[in-house]
């Protein structure tokens, strides 16, 4: 499972990086295991023109990914392929597939350069989607530093994966801020820091790294001004990224840049249609933008996706009450 979520997020960072293509986000695309009917009914309910669906088997040393692209709007096949290569060549095959989607779009990539951050380390590469998947779960405090030992190998293995330096720096934090002991915090946030320096340093262009480094200052320091050189750069190299969109927008109006955070939002809203999280975090915006009204409706659509989000209650709450 969790070399299948690698691998599509791999594939969907290389598809987004062609400005031509506005790719669904994660949280919205994998909702669409759930939704009943047919390619152009979840086509429709999704948003998208066309979907990409594939598998990945491991047998050995070698993968077997099979994907089919398929019209939304007519609801045929326009491509499918089967590719098997060796576990060592995962990264040259990722871009490959990636280009032959593309193709089949008939949108040429805007680039094939390697995309910044990234390993051509095997063992770093599979210790850093262990991590991220325990990461993801948002589980509990056990997760999360399991999360934070297999990133820590992942960077022992290859001092210079970017990636895995902010997603150490965003484990860090969060433990830090949900559930450290107050003895600890000190430490954390130095440490959430140190490694998101290390992401920015490897790679300047890398919005996970930009966002970690805005992160860490923002909570660890309360340095708002501080954070906002990192938070922009995320938003500039994080366009086509919901959760940098969304994680943006939320710094924009705690820092009063209201207009920032409406565009953000809004662009994040576009990309991940069905994420609980980006209707809770719009309502938020909205609500700290003065406008009660149209927070609550955004949380109502929240709680529609996810009823048992007791966060978006109680900030609707919060709404009800600027209501007098």
């Amino acid at each position: 499972d969790y070399l299948s979520e690698g691998l599509t997020e791999e594939i969907r960072t290389a598809l987004m990086r062609n400005p031509r293509l506005s790719v669904l986000a994660a949280t919205s695309s994998n909702a669409a295991k759930g939704l009943t009917g047919d390619a152009r009914s979840i086509a429709s309910q999704l948003g998208v023109a066309y979907l990409l669906e594939g598998s990945v088997q491991r047998a050995g040393a070698n993968i077997a990914v099979a994907t089919t692209l398929t019209n939304g709007r007519s609801g045929f096949s326009e491509w499918s392929q089967q590719v098997v290569r060796p576990l060592g060549n995962l990264f040259t095959f990722e871009s490959d597939i990636a280009r032959m989607v593309s193709n089949a779009m008939s949108v040429r990539m805007a680039t094939d350069a390697p995309a910044p951050g990234g390993t051509r380390n095997v063992a770093a590469y599979e210790a850093y989607l262990h991590g991220m998947t325990l990461y993801n779960l948002n589980k509990d405090d056990e997760t999360d530093r399991r999360a934070r030992a297999y990133l820590e190998i992942a960077v022992q293995a290859d001092p210079n994966f970017a990636l895995a330096h902010a997603g150490l720096s965003r484990v860090l934090a969060s433990i830090a801020s949900t559930q450290a002991d107050a003895s600890e915090l000190q430490n954390l946030y130095a440490l959430a820091i140190q490694q998101a320096r290390k992401a920015t340093d490897i790679a300047p262009t890398l919005p996970e790294g930009q966002l970690a480094l805005g992160y860490a200052l923002f909570a660890g320091k309360l340095d708002i001004a501080g954070a906002r050189d990192a938070y922009d750069a995320a938003y500039r190299y994080g366009q086509g990224n919901a959760d940098i969109l969304q994680f943006y927008a939320i710094y924009a109006v705690r820092a009063r840049l209201f207009a920032q955070a409406q565009s953000a939002i809004e662009r994040a809203l576009a990309l991940d249609p069905l994420n609980p999280r980006a209707w809770r975090s719009a309502g938020s915006i909205d609500l700290a933008s003065g406008r009660p009204e149209e927070a609550i409706t955004r949380y109502d659509r929240a709680l529609a996706l996810n009823p048992k989000m007791s966060s978006a209650r109680a900030l609707k709450g919060y709404a009800l009450i600027g209501l007098g």
